[in-house]
């Protein structure tokens, strides 16, 4: 079972079922098909806040990924039967795909699921490195 909590602001016009299938996607195509992952659509303030409290790193970013648990280590703590591992928290900043969307010609769903695609992959591990 695959679990994909959103949590996004009412004032942020986002196709759910778009990310959603976006995140299954990558969990599909990384063999993943029992797992639970968090995505959250802020504005600037929120990822600004998160990017310098949690990362260190000044300003703003487009996307923030917190894993839970190293590459290849789902099954580190025991849970309930049926309960999938949660692989993390995924932030996205609204106001950066829409920016971006702008400046590529692309729409601004298209730029949330690329930076959904992105911060899903540093949640399996990869990482820029």
């Amino acid at each position: 079972m695959i679990v994909i909590n959103l949590y996004i602001g009412s004032r942020y016009p986002v196709n759910r079922a778009k990310l959603r299938k976006a995140a299954r996607e990558v969990l599909k195509n990384n063999g993943i098909d029992h797992a639970q992952v968090d995505i959250s659509v802020v504005g600037k303030r929120k990822i600004k806040k998160l990017n310098e409290s949690e990362l260190k790193h000044e300003g703003t970013t487009d996307v923030l990924s917190f894993p839970i648990h190293e590459k290849n280590s789902l099954n580190d703590f025991p849970l309930p039967e049926g309960i999938p591992p949660h692989l993390g928290d995924i932030v996205v900043s609204f106001p950066e795909a829409v920016n971006t969307a702008k400046r590529y010609g692309k729409l601004v769903d298209d730029q949330i699921c690329f930076y959904l695609q992105h911060g899903m992959m540093h949640l399996l591990g990869y990482h820029h490195d």
